[in-house]
């Protein structure tokens, strides 16, 4: 991945269509491999709108590397991640309405089908951070974080990891409507879950085969709808 802008801009278009990280309530990041840099988006912009002239790149500490603008300091999260985890190349984080419904009833998802299963033992539930300084906030998640893919931030949305942005951006996607389903779900009865060997089969959702097929579906898409108009 010499340069992640265009897939990094793309990715914003594509969460956007699907209703997440709208206004300001939203971050997508990438890095490189190896990278102490990664690429954002400026404060003030929503995820529909991001282009690629756009992006900035800054270092861990949130200062711009690349061109001018002014970034998130939220976003120091961000650089706490990339610095704990050298796996971790693209991170997300929405307030989208199942993820913070699902958090607000302080529960994690439930492996009751197999598009919830693949995230079992890689999602956990973190207690409010919201009384933590800004400051404070990126080492807490980082640690509760963990070597987990994902963390449902009770009061805070949701926030999801990739090694890569596509991986991210589609895993983003699923585990929103997965948490959507498992409301639906509870709201009707008691869900009956899955067995071990049934989860651990429905890993394969997140494998680079599935994620490519569905990050090429989400581009097809967005083309079709005329929303990846003016990205360059």
């Amino acid at each position: 991945m010499s340069d992640p802008r265009q897939d990094l801009a793309l990715g914003y278009r594509i969460l956007g269509m699907y209703g997440l990280g709208l206004g300001m309530l939203g971050h997508l990041t990438a890095r490189q491999p190896g990278s102490t840099t990664f690429w954002t988006y400026q404060f003030g912009q929503s995820m529909e709108e991001v282009r690629v002239p756009d992006l900035r790149e800054v270092d861990f500490e949130l200062n711009v590397v690349s061109g001018d603008g002014v970034i998130n300091p939220s976003l120091r999260l961000h650089g706490e991640i990339y610095r704990a985890r050298p796996d971790v190349l693209c991170i997300a984080h929405h307030h989208g309405d199942n993820a913070v419904a699902l958090g607000a009833l302080n529960q994690n998802l439930l492996p009751f089908d197999r598009n919830a299963a693949r995230w079992s033992g890689q999602i956990d539930l973190t207690r409010d951070i919201e009384s933590l300084p800004l400051a404070e906030q990126g080492p807490a998640v980082t640690k509760i974080l963990g070597a987990k893919k994902a963390l449902l931030m009770r009061h805070h949305g949701v926030l999801v990891t990739g090694a890569s942005i596509k991986d991210t951006v589609v895993s983003t996607i699923e585990l929103e409507r997965s948490c959507g389903v498992q409301l639906l779900v509870q709201a009707a009865g008691k869900p009956v879950l899955m067995t071990d060997p049934e989860i651990e089969d429905s890993r394969i959702l997140g494998s680079d085969l599935v994620v490519s097929g569905s990050w090429d579906y989400h581009c097809r898409t967005l083309h079709r709808r005329g929303l990846d108009q003016d990205i360059d």
